[in-house]
């Protein structure tokens, strides 16, 4: 039986409704304070780099600290930390130990040992000079950072840069390296006063979730230090706020503080030495770890703590931005329905569209400022919200009987099915670094099927842009689908990698659907 006008007009409205309800409550809900452990305090250590400023980066040879950073950065740490623990002597990092000496701040001191043994020698020979001059400063040296993981070194040279440290130093000295590799190498034991283990369970092998983060710290604590007869020190442990879910391990500021309060508990309870990554987010690591690499430290780039170590925590922190933002456009949405004498049904379908909009936009917009690394990353993320931008735009002045271009709309129609193709396969062949761009995606597809689900069986439908293009649509959407599957297969756990598969799906149905009719077939009459 067909449907009066009005009541498809209004239909329509209370699907667009529900909609906005749903992403005010996700926006909401982010905002509410999420009980956390307490934590004992202060820290233990933080690993500590300068390289948080536009533009800096230790990769890049003729980066250099200033000393007075340098300063001002160990004042602001020692509001919740007496030590931190540095990775290279080089770049201006060798003045360190004296800044820390100034506030009566410890150092463990970190040599970087790469490739070229020329270099390596270097450094070494530096920081044993920085570590005899600084005793009462640097609590222990430590020679090498994970230089058996990336390979870069053989075990036995790692034996010889130890022993020469050993023989030219008083301070205790170290290698630090994940605790894997710790219990490969078991014979570096000899030759350091400590043993340094890495122990992060977002970035193990099969990750853990953050339920189980903390008790699977402690059965690594527990089986290394059964493994060893010397002193064990975790080098470095944490949780990162932003970034791409691994199985079950998703990074959030709430998941950030509950891993760290949660683990200093346990620190205290067991008595461990720890040392925490990171103090100051590291935004040159997003080019190597993508999103997630930026996103480890206790500190934001303005040397603001991101949480409490007591009390509630929060996802988000936007106060009331995005209402105001949502609210504005709705009533400028307003103004412009009544102005055009819409009926009323129309008139809501607009607000809530604006509504919506507002929401989404202030959602999008925040994740590509977190996510895009470089620029070519941020033309690709802000032309794909651009596109969805489009897309929203073209589906409103159907529903409310506006003039259309068929063309654009299906040249925006495969250009996104592009997009969603190319992250699939991204994701696909190398997703360890590739986010997940629900929020980007999500708004143009349900914008898309609310108006298909509106013109299904209303109107005849017309084959406008030929069969080749329709499976043109289907096939790249539903390629995008299969792998998106095949990546949610290999990570049990990944709610984010389903949901991305579950929107590949949706779009595999919607596009091609939608490219095969006329604009006026989604036309809301205003009779």
């Amino acid at each position: 039986m067909m449907l009066s006008y009005p009541f498809k007009r209004f239909a329509v409205a209370v699907l667009m409704g529900l909609f906005f309800a749903a992403t005010l409550f996700y926006v909401w809900r982010a905002q509410q304070p999420q009980v956390v452990v307490d934590a004992p305090q202060p820290l233990q250590c933080v690993s500590y780099a300068p390289f948080y400023k536009p533009g800096m980066n230790p990769t890049i040879q003729d980066t250099y600290i200033d000393p007075l950073q340098i300063e001002r950065d160990l004042k602001a740490l020692s509001v919740v930390t007496q030590c931190v623990r540095t990775y290279s002597v080089s770049q201006g990092m060798d003045y360190v130990p004296k800044a820390a000496q100034k506030l009566g701040m410890q150092v463990l001191l970190g040599t970087w040992i790469g490739w070229l043994d020329a270099e390596n020698r270097v450094q070494l020979q530096l920081a044993v000079q920085l570590a005899n001059e600084f005793k009462q400063t640097v609590k222990g040296l430590i020679v090498g950072n994970e230089v058996l993981l990336r390979g870069e070194q053989p075990e036995a040279k790692m034996h010889e840069y130890l022993q020469w440290a050993q023989a030219n130093t008083e301070v205790s000295v170290t290698y630090a390296d994940v605790w894997e590799f710790w219990l490969r190498h078991p014979t570096l034991e000899q030759d350091v006063d400590f043993i340094t283990v890495h122990i992060l369970p977002y970035w193990e092998d099969l990750p853990v979730a953050i339920a189980q983060a903390v008790p699977h710290t402690v059965a690594v604590m527990n089986r290394v230090q059964n493994s060893f007869k010397k002193p064990v020190l975790i080098g470095e442990t944490g949780w990162p706020s932003q970034g791409r879910q691994r199985f079950a391990a998703a990074p959030s500021l709430v998941n950030e503080a509950r891993y760290v309060r949660e683990f200093l508990q346990a620190a205290h309870t067991n008595g461990w030495q720890y040392n925490i990554i990171e103090a100051v987010d590291q935004p040159w690591k997003r080019e190597l770890e993508g999103t997630v690499g930026g996103y480890w430290g206790l500190f934001d780039v303005d040397l603001k703590p991101k949480f409490a170590m007591q009390g509630s925590v929060s996802e988000r922190y936007d106060g009331l931005l995005p209402y105001v933002i949502s609210l504005c456009l709705a009533m400028l949405a307003a103004v412009w329905a009544w102005r055009r004498r819409l009926p009323l049904s129309s008139q809501l379908l607009v607000i809530f569209t604006a509504a919506t909009f507002g929401l989404h936009g202030f959602l999008q917009v925040d994740y590509v400022q977190h996510a895009a690394r470089m620029r070519n990353e941020y033309l690709m993320l802000g032309g794909l919200v651009l596109l969805g931008w489009g897309l929203l735009w073209l589906q409103v002045r159907q529903l409310l009987n506006m003039s259309s271009s068929h063309g654009l709309e299906q040249g925006m129609l495969l250009l996104f099915a592009g997009a969603l193709f190319a992250v699939s396969v991204s994701l696909g062949i190398n997703g360890r670094y590739i986010d997940f761009p629900l929020v980007l995606t999500l708004l143009p597809v349900i914008v898309v099927l609310i108006t298909l689900i509106y013109q299904y069986g209303q109107y005849p439908r017309a084959m406008q842009s030929g069969k080749a293009f329709v499976w043109l649509l289907a096939v790249l959407t539903l390629i995008a689908t299969n792998i998106a599957l095949g990546v949610a297969m290999l990570e049990l756990g990944n709610t984010s990698a389903w949901m991305w598969a579950g929107l590949c799906g949706l779009a595999a149905f919607v596009l091609p659907a939608k490219s095969m009719l006329t604009p006026q077939a989604a036309i809301i009459p205003n009779d």
